[in-house]
C-alpha cells in the first residue's frame, strides 16, 4: 500500500493515513469523507490517498485491484501479467501490444470474480516505456526528450489502443532472468502472490474476508502460469502466449 496505512475503525468505517504528511481520508459507507490534514497536503498525497479510497470502495462491489499489467489478445482473452515492480509487466504489455493486442492496464487492473469466470476491467494510467529498451523497439528511438524527469527507469508515457474489460484468460507471474521459461503456477503459489498485489485484503475490515475469498476463486478459476523472462522472450512473446492459450482455452473467449 506505499506510503499509506489503513486501519478499520467500525464495520462501516475505514481510516487512511498518509505516514509521511499525516493526512487522512476516510471510506465511510462507500463514500470518501477528508480527514485531518487532507485539504492542506501537496497534490500527490491527496491523489494517493483517493487512488486508495477507490480502491477500496471497489471492493465493496466484489471488485479487487491488482498490481498488475493487463492486456487482450486478438481473440478477446485476458492476460494480467503479475509481479513486484521493475519485474517487467509494462514491458510485456508493451511489447504484446506491438503485436496487436490491446490493453487494459499497465499499473493496475481490476478483478471481479464470477460466473463462469473472472472479468478484467481497465485501471486507466498511462503505458509508461522505458527508453533503454530501444534496441528491442526502434520506435523508442530519438525519444529521450519524452522521458519522465527525474525518472530513474527513464520511462516515458506512451499512447496504445486500450480495452475496457475482457473475461481472464490466465493470471501470469512474472520475473526477470538470463533464461525465460513459461510454466504452469500451483494454486497455492499463485494466490500468495496475488495477495502481495493486492495488499488491502489485509486491512482487517468487514470486506477483508471477502476480498480474501474472491482472490482465492479467481486462482482457482483461471489458467496460472510463472514466468521468467529475459530479452530474448521480448521479440517472441505474443507467440507463447497465444500457444499457451490455444492449449489451455481453445478458441476464442467471448
Amino acid at each position: 500500500m506505499d506510503e499509506i496505512e489503513g486501519r478499520s475503525v467500525d464495520e462501516d468505517s475505514t481510516l487512511l493515513r498518509d505516514l509521511r504528511s499525516g493526512a487522512e481520508l476516510s471510506v465511510v459507507e462507500g463514500r470518501l469523507v477528508r480527514g485531518l490534514g487532507y485539504g492542506t497536503a501537496i497534490p500527490k498525497t491527496r491523489r494517493a490517498l483517493a487512488r486508495t479510497g477507490a480502491i477500496l470502495r471497489l471492493r465493496q462491489r466484489n471488485r479487487y485491484f491488482v498490481h498488475a499489467s493487463g492486456v487482450v489478445d486478438r481473440s478477446g482473452r485476458a492476460v494480467v501479467f503479475v509481479g513486484e515492480s521493475g519485474s517487467g509487466k509494462s514491458t510485456l504489455a508493451f511489447a504484446l501490444v506491438r503485436a496487436g493486442w490491446t490493453l487494459l492496464g499497465d499499473d493496475g487492473v481490476v478483478l471481479e470474480p464470477g460466473q463462469p469466470g473472472t472479468i478484467v476491467h481497465a485501471w486507466r494510467s498511462p503505458l509508461l516505456v522505458s527508453a533503454t529498451l530501444a534496441g528491442f523497439f526502434p520506435e523508442l528511438e530519438d525519444q529521450h526528450e519524452a522521458t519522465i524527469p527525474g525518472d530513474a527507469r527513464r520511462r516515458m508515457p506512451w499512447h496504445v489502443e486500450g480495452s475496457s474489460r475482457a473475461r481472464l484468460g490466465a493470471l501470469v507471474f512474472i520475473t526477470q532472468a538470463s533464461n525465460g521459461a513459461l510454466r504452469e503456477c500451483g494454486e497455492s503459489d499463485a494466490l500468495m502472490l496475488l495477495v502481495r498485489q493486492s495488499p488491502w485484503v489485509l486491512l482487517g475490515d468487514r470486506f477483508s474476508r471477502a476480498h480474501f475469498t474472491g482472490l482465492r476463486r479467481i486462482v482457482a478459476s483461471a489458467p496460472l502460469f510463472s514466468f521468467s523472462h529475459g530479452p530474448q522472450e521480448l521479440v517472441r512473446v505474443a507467440e507463447l502466449f497465444e500457444s499457451a492459450l490455444e492449449r489451455v482455452l481453445p478458441g476464442a473467449i467471448t
